[in-house]
């Protein structure tokens, strides 16, 4: 058992685990003989079932006794699934740890919706509690367990020595962009830089991306057989049945079970499986999605961009044949407008070119001091790369690096020895993306109510995974605290950091679609940002 036991991460089954009957013998709930129960079962209540371990399924089926089932192999060991209402893997496919593989439900010889889940080792049935727990103590599946900033490194060397990364092939075969901006067509929210990357490697021409439970609550299905695509995201609380002392849901007369909001000592790392539009049933169309996203846009992709530049307040030199940014000079050199083959092109090497300029010591102050073909210029390529791929999604413009591929060679070394550097590279990135984004994004809101443009003191906003709360007004300072945290600090009206917050209680949509910067930074307004030196 020790080596099946040392290969695998261990997940539970179902989120909360409330046992209704325990392993052993008992006395049939339908059939009313004593005999051995071979596993345990779960309440549940159309949940989502979990793999337990990574494995490869054995077999999906129904039977009168257990219903649709699952059986996961995990090398020394089986986990079996019965009682369920949906499947979503087919015999032969490899799962992991926590991937979605079902949902519950009450087929088979049940007397109401369970979970039956049961462990077998050779032809010996063993307490799955017991053993899980064993697993558990132990710690010793852990280390095998590859995070996703790792995976996805690994994903993007892969990609590079093939030439089919997105920075490489900015168009798919299909005339498709290569980088389709992801979001959650429920909350309208994006996702962050090193999921949206991770997303966009599945190859989907579909940019809509939830869970299986948001589809099942939405009345969507989830296509048998697909696999669910692991994104991380900082999870401070956590939504929980009200319960009564006896475990029952508290219900309200609706029938509604009523909830409560768990706030956590330490934010966690979270974790989910999302799936693309193309594996869910029943979900709208994806033309008329994107007419409806369409229509919160006035401007078409290319006056985006434009506005985007022009908002920016950078300096921009026409002229020669190379484009760059000076940073001694803090001035963007491109060539003349004319010698590039489309607007486009121009537009998205302007982009490329504004990306480098955030990181001014004005503004987002990154080290940007390497030579010329230096792994640390590298390092800055890759921050600006993945930060213009991200505002070409949001826009809708695309992206295109041009010479800028050459430097896969450099990222995939980078990559193999510092796996972590995607994480970081991607935050620097999500900074870029919102620096730009944010500039002049007022003015695209649809015309409507009339809107506030200031903090008023009381009131809470939601911003970048935090809530922030007004507490007090003298003069043009505004004294702020972090709710999760406490942390307070002074802002003015003139901090980058105020107008984010305007933007995301006016527009708090648009405000998630990229991660913005740490609470409390203050960034000088880069508007204002033209002196050329």
């Amino acid at each position: 058992m020790k080596a099946g036991m040392m290969c695998c991460l261990i997940c539970l089954p179902l989120a909360r685990l409330s046992i209704t009957s325990s392993f052993g013998y008992r006395k049939h709930p339908v059939t009313g003989i004593y005999a051995f129960h071979n596993g345990v079962d779960f309440k549940a209540r159309s949940d989502t079932v979990y793999a337990l371990a990574d494995g490869k399924v054995t077999a999906t089926g129904y039977d009168d006794v257990a219903g649709v089932g699952i059986t996961l192999n995990h090398q020394d060991f089986l986990s079996i699934y019965g009682h369920l209402s949906q499947v979503f893997v087919s015999p032969e496919d490899r799962v992991t740890a926590g991937q979605p593989i079902g949902i519950t439900g009450k087929t088979g010889r049940v007397t109401g919706e369970h979970l039956h889940f049961s462990i077998r080792a050779g032809n010996r049935y063993l307490d799955p509690l017991e053993f899980i727990y064993q697993l558990i103590n132990t710690k010793i599946m852990s280390k095998t367990f590859k995070p996703l900033y790792e995976q996805l490194a690994e994903k993007l060397i892969n990609e590079f020595k093939a030439g089919t990364s997105p920075f490489q092939k900015p168009v798919k075969e299909n005339g498709m962009p290569a980088f389709v901006a992801p979001v959650n067509p429920i909350t309208g929210k994006g996702y962050s830089a090193m999921n949206a990357i991770n997303l966009s490697l599945k190859g989907f021409n579909d940019p809509r991306w939830m869970s299986a439970d948001t589809a099942s609550f939405n009345g969507y299905l989830v296509k048998e057989g697909s696999k669910g695509t692991l994104i991380n995201f900082p999870k401070k609380n956590e939504i929980r049945a009200i319960r009564t002392p006896e475990g029952e849901r508290v219900k309200d007369e609706a029938g509604v079970t009523q909830t409560k909001t768990v706030e956590f000592d330490k934010i966690q790392n979270g974790k989910a499986f999302l799936f693309n539009a193309e594996q869910i049933k029943g979900i709208p169309p994806l033309e008329e999605w994107l007419q409806a996203a369409a229509e919160l846009h006035p401007l078409s992709p290319a006056e985006r961009a434009e506005k985007l530049i022009a908002d920016s307040g950078a300096v921009i030199v026409h002229g020669g044949i190379e484009a760059y940014y000076d940073k001694v000079r803090d001035e963007i050199y491109l060539p003349e407008r004319e010698s590039f083959t489309n607007d486009t092109k121009y537009l998205q090497a302007a982009i490329h070119q504004l990306a480098h300029w955030t990181g001014h010591e004005s503004r987002l102050n990154r080290p940007m001091e390497g030579k010329f073909a230096s792994m640390d210029y590298a390092r800055e390529e890759l921050r600006a790369a993945i930060g213009a791929m991200l505002i070409g999604g949001d826009l809708k413009i695309g992206h295109n690096f041009g010479p800028h591929a050459a430097y896969t060679n450099a990222w995939s070394k980078m990559l193999k020895d510092e796996p972590f550097e995607i994480s970081r590279a991607s935050n620097d990135a999500q900074k870029i993306a919102y620096l730009l984004l944010g500039t002049g994004r007022k003015e695209e809101i649809k015309e409507g109510a009339a809107v506030s443009m200031t903090l008023t003191k009381g009131e809470e906003i939601p911003y970048n995974d935090t809530t922030y709360k007004v507490l007090d007004k003298k003069g043009k300072t505004f004294e702020m605290e972090k709710t999760d945290t406490g942390e307070r600090f002074k802002i003015k009206a003139t901090d980058k950091v105020f107008a984010n917050l305007v933007e995301a209680r006016n527009n708090p949509q648009a405000a998630n679609l990229s991660v913005a910067q740490e609470a409390g930074e203050v960034v000088e307004n880069s508007q204002s940002q033209k002196v050329g030196r």
